[in-house]
């Protein structure tokens, strides 16, 4: 069973499937880390106590109303007890318990409609050149989640690929499986400009780039554009010394 970013939508906009407190449940799923949590993650941090009860009612409520929407049959487990939260999430087994992973197509819906709740929080960022910092402390600014979210990064390097905008390096080109995938997301706004009611799109406002682009960009402040870099680039190339015969 498979719903598209567009059922999902359809189904959050209307009457009566998205309660109050779904809101705040989802946004706990969407910013932990990978997506995912237990069930007494997200009761404990939504102060339901330490259950997994509460969050498993919640998210088999919401996914039973989002199936009656879209009129989908009911999803079955291997006892044959109803699975409505499989709307929702993903789930798996590890060490630390029965774990959800939100849908992406669910969270991509929750993205474009505005529905998540928008606490900043503070993350590490490349720190500017003209900083100085002691020895044993570290720096960090606020950007928002939605940056540093996989959900957003995926999005973003879903629409342009693995490859740095700047000088189109590809990790998995030269390094093989290894490098499959990895490449940095690039904010385009400055840190600066975002303020509280600022909403990241992932593609518009993020870029993949390579490391060492990414460095270059940030070398002065504020940052250089991603065309200034290019042009930077261009100018190098074009004054390096020819190799001789």
């Amino acid at each position: 069973m498979k719903l598209t970013k567009e059922q999902y939508k359809s189904a959050l906009s209307s009457d009566g499937v998205l309660k109050d407190d779904n809101i705040e449940l989802l946004s706990f799923l969407f910013y932990s880390p990978q997506c995912e949590a237990t069930a007494p993650q997200i009761t404990s941090a939504l102060g339901l106590g330490d259950k997994a009860g509460p969050a498993n009612a919640k998210l088999g409520n919401l996914g039973k109303r989002i199936a009656k929407y879209l009129s989908i049959d009911m999803p079955e487990r291997e006892n044959n007890s109803p699975g409505w939260w499989k709307i929702i999430a993903y789930g798996e087994q590890k060490p630390e318990g029965f774990t959800w992973l939100l849908r992406p197509e669910l969270a991509e819906a929750l993205i474009e409609l505005g529905l998540l709740d928008e606490e900043e929080k503070i993350f590490p960022e490349i720190v500017p050149a003209d900083i100085q910092l002691k020895e044993g402390t570290s720096k960090s600014v606020r950007v928002n989640i939605y940056e540093r979210n996989p959900v957003a990064r995926k999005l973003c390097i879903n629409h342009y690929g693995a490859q740095c905008v700047v000088c189109g390096f590809d990790f998995e080109e030269e390094y093989g499986v290894v490098g499959a995938g990895f490449i940095h997301v690039h904010h385009l706004i400055e840190l600066a400009e975002i303020g509280e009611e600022y909403k990241v799109n992932p593609v518009t406002d993020l870029r993949p780039v390579c490391p060492n682009c990414h460095a270059m960009i940030h070398r002065q402040k504020p940052a250089y554009t991603i065309d200034e870099l290019r042009v930077l680039i261009s100018a190098a190339h074009n004054n390096a010394p020819k190799p001789t015969q």
